[in-house]
């Protein structure tokens, strides 16, 4: 596998530039709390590994 392809061999490319991924995390943060009327009895898990990383974005921006 390169840079330029996935491991299945199709040609990798990004879906979301960074500040579109930042404002769909906001939305989502918005949502949770909304849902939720609030963040205080929120839980979030990630799956391992990139699912952590999510996760952990989406708590900042629940702060």
């Amino acid at each position: 596998m390169d840079a330029q392809h996935d491991d299945t061999g199709n040609a990798a490319r990004p879906v979301l530039e960074a500040p579109d991924i930042a404002r769909v995390l906001t939305r989502i943060a918005h949502e949770i709390v909304e849902r939720a009327k609030g963040a205080d009895d929120v839980v979030l898990l990630g799956i391992p590994t990139r699912g952590v990383f999510l996760a952990r974005r989406l708590a900042d921006k629940l702060e």
